[in-house]
C-alpha cells in the first residue's frame, strides 16, 4: 500500500483537489484539503486504503465498472431515504424508545444503494459519539473497522425475524443497537447466544478497564443493524 506521502505526490501531479474527492469518494472536503495542504500528519488507516484504491481505479468513482468499462447509472440504483441522527438528536430519539413519531422528526437523506435490502429495513445515518469503538493509538492508525468520535456511519436495520439466530456475527465486523436503556450504540458481538437471544458485546477500544465486555438481549433493542459505510473527517 503506497504511504501518504506517495499519496499525496500522485493527487497533486494529477491535480486532484479536495471537491473532487468529495464528490468522488463521498469524504468530507475540509478533510481532504487538509490531507492535500499536508496539515494531516497521520491520516487514518482506512483513508489510506479508500485513497490506495481511488488511484488504483485511475481515478473513477466506487461507480465505475472496470469490467464494462462505463459509468453505473445512479438514476437506475434503488434510492432510499436515511434518517440522520447527530449526537445532539439521540436523546429525544431514546426517550422515545425510537417510535416512528419520533424518527419522522429527523432530517432525511437520499441514498442510492447497489443492492436491494431485505423488505421493511430502515437506513441510518449516525454521528458517532465516545471512542469505545476508537482501537487506533499514537503508534497506530485504527484498523478499517475503527469509529472515531464524530465519524458518520450508515447502517441498515436488520429485520427481526433474523435476530434470534442469523446475525452472521462473523461476517459483520461492527453492528449497531437501538438499545431501550442504553441508547445508541456501536459494538461488535463477540458471541450470540441463539436459545436465549443473549449478545456479549465488546468495543475495539483496547482499554477494558474503562470499555469492559458487556450482556444485552435481543429483545432489549428497537433496532439492531449492520453498520454499512463509515465517513470520517480525515
Amino acid at each position: 500500500m503506497r504511504s501518504a506521502e506517495e499519496i499525496h505526490k500522485i493527487f497533486l501531479d494529477n491535480n486532484i483537489t479536495g471537491y473532487r474527492l468529495e464528490k468522488d469518494l463521498g469524504i468530507s472536503q475540509v478533510g481532504a484539503d487538509k490531507f492535500l495542504n499536508g496539515d494531516t500528519k497521520k491520516p487514518f488507516k482506512k483513508t489510506l486504503e479508500l485513497y490506495n484504491s481511488y488511484i488504483d481505479n485511475d481515478f473513477k468513482a466506487p461507480g465505475y465498472s472496470k469490467s464494462e468499462g462505463k459509468i453505473i447509472d445512479v438514476n437506475e440504483l434503488p434510492v432510499k431515504d436515511v434518517y440522520v441522527i447527530p449526537i445532539k438528536g439521540k436523546g429525544g430519539l431514546e426517550q422515545a424508545y425510537y417510535d416512528d413519531l419520533a424518527l419522522n422528526k429527523l432530517n432525511i437523506e437520499k441514498l442510492s444503494i447497489k443492492k436491494p435490502s431485505s423488505n421493511g429495513s430502515k437506513w441510518f445515518k449516525i454521528e458517532v459519539e465516545g471512542v469505545s469503538m476508537d482501537d487506533s493509538t499514537n503508534d497506530y492508525d485504527g484498523s478499517k473497522y475503527s469509529l472515531a468520535e464524530g465519524d458518520w456511519a450508515y447502517c441498515r436495520s436488520i429485520p427481526r425475524i433474523h435476530w434470534r439466530d442469523k446475525l452472521h456475527i462473523n461476517s459483520v465486523k461492527v453492528f449497531c443497537f437501538f438499545h431501550n436503556t442504553r441508547g445508541i450504540i456501536f459494538k461488535k458481538v463477540k458471541s450470540h447466544n441463539t436459545e436465549t437471544g443473549e449478545l456479549l458485546l465488546c468495543s475495539l477500544n483496547k482499554n477494558k478497564k474503562e470499555y469492559p465486555d458487556f450482556t444485552i438481549n435481543v429483545a432489549e433493542c428497537s433496532y439492531i443493524c449492520n453498520v454499512i459505510k463509515v465517513l470520517s473527517e480525515f
